[in-house]
């Protein structure tokens, strides 16, 4: 598996590579290098960190591989086709992080025309007057439809050199730290199609490897010396799964502005352990998201307004509006549902504290994993707001607790965090959060 994926991103690159457009060096010496871009200030910093970012077909990238390995450097690759009505986008990314962790991923997205529920004209039978019909058509150019149907595939190979585990469930103690390694390869793919304006379905198909690693000779005992079978399950045991969800996606703006909307993810995963089913399970999930950016009127140009004005209130585009920042609503849920004599191996169970295995702030006033279990709820409260150029102002408020069953998640005994930190973004996105 891991050879397998390796080659496949070298390929990748060495096909994209090939196609170096000179455009992308000349932007980015003309943003980062020239001397009068240098007065530019705060502009400059961000035109140039979006040049790198953004640099095709090569360019550099930096990661979390897994919770507590550090940030991992390495290169990036990927470019865009068009051919006709589809587009192709191969990208690829190999990084190694301080701790030798490893990571190399490769995907291949294709873009389609959707198939949506469209309203078509027809006419009446008693007069030449045209309704509206609601019929299931491939869209080739609607403008009302916000994304393309898609066909992804996927692959990767992860070698985290070492992950905490302090227990599962919602009462565990610092001392219960055990370390392990991780190693998983997993390949997949995912069909997406937004079927309203407002609404997508999807089917997700991935295969998973995971093999747990002794760490011998670190500060604290590897997993296998303070745990078994019974306290980690999974542990000891090497089980390939594939996992089957279907999902449905809702996408809500606010009529008016531009920076309000609400996103609805739900998802029904069937963990299916190949050869047996020990740890075959079913895990409900739900996502909500709202954002709502402060948009206030704004009474002149940024040069004739006080600094002091502009700190608080940033200029938009067009000099009519300043944004006073963004706040951020999430909700998550995720129930698991075991039959009889099958679990929930200890490497698939949700976790709060810090980030999880994919990386999504949980509980972030907590040590990563901090807590674990099969099921999980969270809710989180976060406002940002820019500082300088790509540099901003984070504080959240965060709150969650994990479950051994579904009937034990609740609201009460819930643990809570809060907190500040900064971000730097690009390409009207954060790539890194420090608090």
């Amino acid at each position: 598996m891991k050879v397998a994926v390796k080659c496949c991103v070298l390929c990748l690159a060495l096909v994209t590579v090939s196609g170096v457009q000179a455009g992308t060096i000349d932007d980015l010496k003309r943003s980062c290098f020239e001397r009068a871009s240098f007065h530019e200030g705060k502009h400059w910093l961000e035109e140039c960190l979006e040049e790198i970012i953004t640099l095709q077909p090569a360019h550099p990238a930096f990661r979390t591989i897994a919770p507590g390995s550090g940030v991992g450097l390495g290169i990036g690759v990927s470019r865009l086709w068009h051919r006709g009505e589809r587009e192709f986008l191969p990208s690829g990314v190999m990084l190694v992080s301080p701790d030798g962790s490893l990571l190399a991923r490769a995907d291949f997205t294709i873009a389609l025309p959707p198939i949506s529920f469209v309203q078509v004209p027809v006419e009446d039978q008693n007069g030449p007057h045209l309704h509206g019909k609601t019929r299931l058509a491939l869209v080739v150019d609607a403008l009302d439809i916000d994304a393309k149907a898609s066909i992804s595939f996927r692959s990767y190979w992860m070698d985290a050199k070492r992950q905490d585990f302090y227990g599962i469930g919602p009462l565990t103690t610092q001392s219960g730290l055990a370390f392990y390694g991780l190693e998983q390869g997993s390949a997949g793919f995912t069909v997406n199609d937004p079927v309203t304006p407002w609404a997508e379905a999807g089917f997700s198909v991935d295969f998973f490897r995971p093999r747990i690693i002794s760490v011998p000779r670190a500060s604290r005992p590897s997993i296998e010396q303070a745990y078994n079978a019974a306290t980690a399950p999974g542990l000891g045991q090497h089980s390939d799964s594939m996992c089957y969800e279907p999902y449905v996606r809702f996408r809500f703006k606010f009529l008016g502005h531009r920076t309000h909307f609400t996103d609805l993810k739900v998802g029904y995963g069937f963990y299916q352990q190949l050869g047996q089913s020990t740890f075959s399970f079913q895990r409900l999930s739900a996502t909500s998201k709202t954002e709502y950016g402060i948009e206030l009127p704004s009474e002149g140009t940024a040069s004739h307004r006080p600094a002091w004005k502009n700190f608080l209130c940033s200029p938009l585009r067009g000099a009519r509006h300043c944004s006073m920042g963004t706040l951020t609503f999430v909700g998550h849920v995720s129930a698991a549902y075991t039959g009889a004599g099958s679990q929930v191996p200890f490497y698939f169970q949700e976790t709060l504290g810090g980030a999880d295995i994919n990386g999504n702030d949980t509980l972030r006033g907590f040590v990563d994993y901090r807590f674990r279990g099969p099921s999980r709820i969270l809710f989180q409260a976060e406002y940002r707001h820019g500082i300088w150029g790509p540099l901003g102002f984070v504080s959240f408020y965060d709150v969650g607790r994990v479950a051994q069953r579904p009937s034990d998640i609740a609201f009460e005994h819930m643990r809570h965090d809060i907190g500040v930190g900064m971000t730097i973004s690009a390409t009207n996105r954060v790539v890194m959060r420090m608090y």
